[in-house]
């Protein structure tokens, strides 16, 4: 074990000691081992990471309290948690591993049904406010794609000036690319950024243009009583505006 899978003294005695953990949880009849019931991990892939990350949680939180030294200590494994729960905002999450790491024992089955189902419907039912900054910018950076952008706005008002100003764009400025950020939507030309929609969560975004005379970006606030024809003739104007320089570069 030591020359094979362990190069370095430290945490030795624990790494085989939670090995045997694992082990002792499969033979223990208490436990109700069944791997039937475990999710595979093609079909599943989220759940078995969770299913994964709980059973550890369970065998190192018993390291814990047997005093075995050990590399996935509370901290560590708190951590692991929370990178893996990005649903959840920092807080919760640690409430949450908290009650998890506390509780004295598991069987299988528990371990299963959490995998699947990590927050019982008033947990759930907890989590339907306002998200936090940190779930906010995990859900934007996991999924910056434009059609998600425009579903987080809460006023169908907006998402109709959004789609809009894009099919204004697509129709009007024929060679500019349409792509997006975890933050918002870009309208590209020539390698350039010539305008941007800042979705907020609000009920207002933000559009950014650049101005072709001095290559300055300019922002404003736009709500659901804004003058939709004079944005869309902004972006046909800085359109043009960058097309003619082009041309005589």
């Amino acid at each position: 074990m030591k020359i094979i899978v362990w190069n370095d003294d430290a945490f030795l005695f624990g790494r085989v000691f939670r090995l045997f953990l694992y082990i002792y949880d499969v033979l223990d009849p208490d436990f109700h081992y069944n791997p039937k019931i475990a999710p595979q991990e093609d079909k599943e892939p989220e759940v078995t990471a969770r299913y994964n990350q709980l059973w550890s949680l369970y065998v190192d939180s018993r390291m814990e309290r047997r005093g075995v030294d050990n590399f996935y200590d509370r901290k560590t494994r708190r951590n692991l948690f929370l990178d893996m729960e990005k649903q959840l905002s920092w807080e919760e999450g640690k409430v949450l591993f908290q009650e998890l790491w506390t509780k004295p024992s598991f069987t299988y089955p528990e371990i299963i049904d959490l995998s699947r189902n990590l927050l019982s419907p008033e947990k759930e039912a907890a989590l339907e406010r306002p998200q936090s900054l940190e779930v906010e910018i995990s859900a934007r950076i996991d999924s910056p794609h434009v059609r998600e952008h425009i579903k987080r706005v809460p006023s169908p008002a907006l998402r109709n000036i959004i789609n809009e100003i894009m099919n204004f764009a697509a129709y009007h400025c024929k060679d500019c690319h349409i792509g997006s950020t975890y933050y918002g939507i870009f309208f590209l030309y020539q390698r350039k950024v010539f305008f941007e929609l800042i979705p907020t969560l609000g009920d207002e975004l933000y559009f950014t243009s650049v101005n072709p005379a001095t290559d300055a970006y300019e922002t404003e606030t736009i709500t659901q009583g804004c003058n939709l024809e004079a944005i869309q003739a902004k972006v046909k104007e800085t359109y043009q505006k960058l097309s003619a320089q082009a041309r005589q570069v």
